[in-house]
């Protein structure tokens, strides 16, 4: 378990030189700085690149003796939000985007700089390697703001190597440049991922827990104020102790122009801000700020502050643009948009989405991994003390800085989207989709920051969810997200449906004690002396799994014994609480 010798691979003029990077090192074009000492509990290595004169790095490589079989369990985190993550064998694929699909949603992910291969699996920030008995060996970045660090697994070599996405990077003469900060450790997963943390320097989050509501998954751009007053009577009549009502897209005239809004919100948003904390609620509002479309103000009348194209949207008018984040003006009209937000209207909350299309087009002299991380501490710093939840974000430059931050893909009014799906579309809207990143990322939750699985759904209309699927949806994101909404009209919930609704604001602190995931998923939790279990069958046809302790079923009150074989309908779960808990 470690590093064992890395390499830097450089251009001048026009002539390719390579250096090692076991040890110190120093030429007439560069110096080295590396080193590998025990650091919080585990190992950290380090390089450190100055250049003496210019010159273009054209790869940068560690290599571990990590050994692998056919029975290791790999993590792989994906490249943003929506970006699939889960545990997987050296036997899976990563699967390669349709041709044709590609030039629509090919920025969404990292089809556009990453060379993908069917014999080699990856993961960025972080990836973990479970062999046999409980412990993991952890392989992780403790800072991504000079690169993103994917963690790249050989599947016919069996080994596991690391690279810095740093290629064509013409890095500031006589500045320092981390080609690497990893860090190393060998435990029980839990403690492993509380070493990296630690090994970060992240603090906790400061805010807690929370649930809300949220427009999009019922009313989508359709939006109305009428249609945000009505559910927001609905819960404030019943006394429903949610703690956010967030207005997601809709409410401005085109993507970009944030301060003008459309004539579906004709008392604009600072008087539905004042209505939500007239009922007792914190207000959130949806953001975009980094892309807009077409059609909007922006895009008109500054043509010099749009960068590139980020990707393509039915709902809006179509192909969207990223703007350039180091453009002063950009950042002008950012800080003039998020203080009449925060400030004026007096929002509590700013989702903030599509944030992936800010390194889109990275300058010559700084990496995509620089971008994020400088325009995700920009954010952090024009929204004061404000909540930030992120979206459609690369993970690891978020970790410390957003409050709460989506970890899957987008829900779906269905369980899949066959469509998306065989375009092997790994960032897709997709209910199964997201729930596999749910529970593959549910080790963030508390530690980089709260974790958004995104919505449940427990409503009869506008989606075609069958109950087992909206049941197993509701109980994975109550039990391991840390920030619950949902969209629904609940003036249209049944009795049964508004009875598992309450449940929300019933629930004690949760302790996720364990998951694992095979043909089925186990997880296993504490809610204050109760112990619980999840037992969760994602896929279409049946499965059966295993009762891992003696249980009463809290349906049915049901006995069932520890070890015993249970079969679970497609997309069923079931909640067993110990027999011996209270």
């Amino acid at each position: 378990m470690g590093i064992l010798v890395g390499k830097l691979t450089y251009k001048k003029g026009g002539k390719e030189s390579s250096v090692s990077l076991a040890k110190s090192f120093e030429s007439k074009d560069l110096s080295i700085t590396a080193s590998q000492a025990p650091y919080c509990g585990g190992t950290r290595f380090t390089a450190v690149l100055t250049p003496k004169s210019e010159l273009e790095i054209t790869a940068c490589t560690v290599f571990t003796d990590e050994g692998l079989s056919k029975e290791s369990k790999l993590f792989l985190n994906g490249y943003q939000t929506w970006t699939d993550s889960k545990e997987v064998t050296l036997e899976y694929s990563v699967p390669k985007l349709n041709f044709l699909a590609k030039p629509l949603i090919g920025m969404y992910g990292d089809y556009g700089f990453f060379r993908h291969s069917r014999s080699k699996l990856h993961s960025y920030t972080y990836t973990y390697i479970k062999n046999s008995g409980d412990a993991v060996t952890l392989y992780g970045s403790l800072s991504e703001k000079f690169g993103y660090t994917l963690f790249e697994y050989d599947k016919v070599k069996s080994c596991l190597t690391v690279l810095k996405d740093c290629s064509g990077l013409c890095p500031k003469v006589g500045e320092p440049y981390v080609l690497f900060d990893l860090y190393i450790i060998n435990a029980e997963e839990s403690a492993a991922f509380d070493g990296y943390f630690s090994a970060q320097n992240v603090e906790k989050p400061k805010v807690k827990p929370c649930t809300g509501w949220t427009s999009w998954y019922n009313y989508y751009t359709k939006v109305t104020q009428n249609d945000v007053l009505e559910n927001l009577e609905s819960f404030s009549s019943r006394e429903l102790p949610i703690d956010y009502f967030q207005i997601d897209d809709g409410f401005q005239q085109a993507v970009g122009d944030w301060l003008s809004i459309n004539n579906k919100f004709p008392r604009g948003m600072g008087y539905l801000a004042d209505e939500i904390h007239s009922a007792g609620y914190k207000a959130g509002l949806w953001l975009a700020p980094i892309i807009c479309e077409k059609t909007s103000q922006i895009y008109r009348d500054h043509p010099d502050w749009v960068l590139c194209k980020a990707g393509f949207n039915p709902g809006w008018s179509g192909v969207f643009y990223a703007l350039d984040f180091y453009n002063p003006e950009v950042r002008a009209y950012l800080r003039e948009v998020f203080d009449t937000v925060l400030n004026k209207w007096n929002f509590d909350m700013v989702k903030l989405d599509f944030l992936y299309a800010a390194c889109l087009k990275p300058p010559k002299d700084k990496t995509r991994g620089q971008v994020m991380c400088e325009f995700f501490e920009f954010l952090r710093d024009i929204s004061g003390d404000k909540i930030i939840l992120g979206c459609g974000a690369p993970l690891g430059c978020a970790f410390g800085l957003f409050d709460y931050c989506r970890i899957s893909s987008d829900v779906a009014l269905m369980w899949e989207d066959k469509a998306l799906s065989a375009l092997n579309y790994r960032e897709r809207v997709s209910t199964v989709n997201a729930l596999t990143s749910t529970i593959g990322r549910f080790n963030l939750n508390g530690r980089a920051f709260l974790n958004d699985p995104d919505v449940f759904i427990l409503r009869n209309s506008n989606n075609k969810l069958t109950d087992d699927q909206k049941y197993t949806l509701f109980m994975i994101n109550s039990v391991l997200g840390g920030l619950v909404f949902t969209s629904d009209n609940i003036n249209e919930y049944s009795e049964r449906q508004m009875e598992l609704f309450k449940t929300l604001f019933k629930r004690e602190s949760v302790e996720v004690k364990s998951i694992t995931a095979a043909d089925t998923v186990t997880v296993r939790y504490n809610e204050g002396e109760k112990e619980l279990c999840l037992l969760s069958n994602l896929s279409v046809k049946k499965a059966f799994a295993t009762v891992p302790f003696n249980s009463l079923t809290q349906s049915e009150n049901r006995f069932l014994a520890k070890d015993e074989l249970i079969e679970l309908r497609p997309c069923q779960t079931v909640c067993l609480r110990s027999s011996d808990s209270q």
